[in-house]
């Protein structure tokens, strides 16, 4: 049970640390927003 949960915890760290460093690179979130907008 603990090493689920360490798990777990590692992949939301590491999934948030992804989105920050996608975020220091403003082209990139420009390019994600553009892409999502044109779904609609």
């Amino acid at each position: 049970m603990k090493l689920r949960r360490a798990a777990a915890w590692s992949a939301a760290t590491l999934a948030l640390l992804l989105v920050f460093a996608a975020y220091l690179q403003p082209d990139l979130a420009i390019t994600l927003a553009n892409q999502l907008w044109n779904c609609f």
